[in-house]
């Protein structure tokens, strides 16, 4: 058998060029990593305060394609995976801004505060 492996030599400089590209792409991962875990939570409230829905829910299912996770259908045409106990039926509305969305079922109206289900959900400190 031969032994020629692969050895590549490396020079000074071009050690030098490699430990300095190193050092520089691992600062750049390190303040990334710093930055959004120190903004962790204001990206998340902006989030949710970004969301306007007014709309219904028409159909409450299993989606298979999802790990048989519940989705809810909104008369809009949008879905999402059921975070809260939708009803079919139920009236949805949240305005842009505002951390409040209120279910009208019935005759009565529950107010869902999004930050206080993030905070349960340990999504926000």
């Amino acid at each position: 058998m031969d032994n020629n492996y692969f050895n590549p030599e490396i020079d000074k400089s071009n050690k030098k060029s490699l430990i300095i590209f190193l050092l520089m792409f691992g600062s750049i991962v390190f303040l990334i990593v710093f930055y959004l875990n120190y903004n962790s939570d204001n990206l998340t409230k902006e989030q949710l305060l970004k969301i306007n829905r007014h709309t219904k829910v028409i159909d409450v299912y299993v989606n298979k394609n999802e790990h048989n996770f519940l989705y809810v259908k909104f008369s809009n045409g949008s879905e999402k995976i059921m975070e809260t106990s939708y009803q079919i039926g139920d009236s949805i509305s949240k305005n842009k801004g505002d951390s409040i969305e209120y279910i009208f079922r019935g005759d009565s109206i529950i107010q869902n505060n999004l930050f206080e289900i993030a905070r349960k959900e340990k999504a926000l400190k």
